[in-house]
């Protein structure tokens, strides 16, 4: 293979991706896979098998690719619930291959066990993760007192994918706003601010007027 070729593993990937995303998950052919490639047909059934070993790495593969800059907006931000708000921005914009095949994956899943083992696998693994963040957060007072890591982590997994699906069906869906009105129920709450004293300590009380002499005589 010459220096900077796209392997033909991942040149067939990349068409299995493109090809679900246009068309579907049944599309996904050996064949108008080889097309799109550009590769020998037979190179489909050498790398994966059969098409529907295919079809999960391919779903694997963009599913990768896409999570990756949301994920690590998550995980890396320095307030976790800052990066949440970020990665939706992220997953939710542009309509892209990637999240089509993602709503592809969702579906599929119901009928292909072997393709929701894997999907599982990659959600827990996130979701575990994504709570020690939490739990990191939260012990920081970044994250409300009474927040359970583990619980949101469901949660905030489950708003992702959830405002990816209205994205697509809706791309008029404001996901940002969305995002934002769940996060800020999760803060911390800002301690309460007391007003200053003024300089000097507190004020004295004027004394009481107790009259001049001539009238203390009278």
């Amino acid at each position: 293979m010459a220096s900077g070729e796209v392997p033909t593993r991942v040149r067939l990937l990349e068409a299995a991706v493109a090809v679900m995303a246009e068309s579907g998950w049944a599309a996904v052919t050996s064949r108008a896979v080889a097309e799109r490639a550009q590769a020998n047909n037979a190179l489909v059934h050498y790398y994966f098998g059969s098409v529907d070993a295919l079809r999960r790495a391919a779903v694997m593969h963009g599913i990768e690719r896409e999570l990756e800059g949301p994920v690590n907006a998550i995980l890396q931000a320095p307030d976790v619930l800052d990066g949440v708000d970020q990665a939706v921005a992220v997953l939710t914009a542009g309509g892209g291959p990637g999240q089509r095949v993602m709503a592809e994956a969702l579906v599929a899943g119901l009928r292909d066990g072997e393709l929701r083992e894997q999907s599982a696998v990659q959600l827990r693994m996130f979701r575990d993760l994504l709570a020690a963040r939490l739990a990191a957060d939260r012990d920081a007072g970044r994250l409300r007192p009474d927040a359970d890591p583990a619980g949101l982590a469901v949660v905030i997994a489950a708003l992702l994918d959830g405002l990816l699906l209205h994205a697509l069906m809706d791309p008029a869906t404001d996901t940002a706003a969305a995002a934002a009105s769940i996060t800020a129920l999760l803060r911390a709450a800002a301690p309460e601010q007391t007003p200053d004293a003024p300089p000097g300590g507190p004020a004295e009380r004027p004394p009481a007027d107790e009259g001049d002499d001539d009238d203390a005589a009278r």
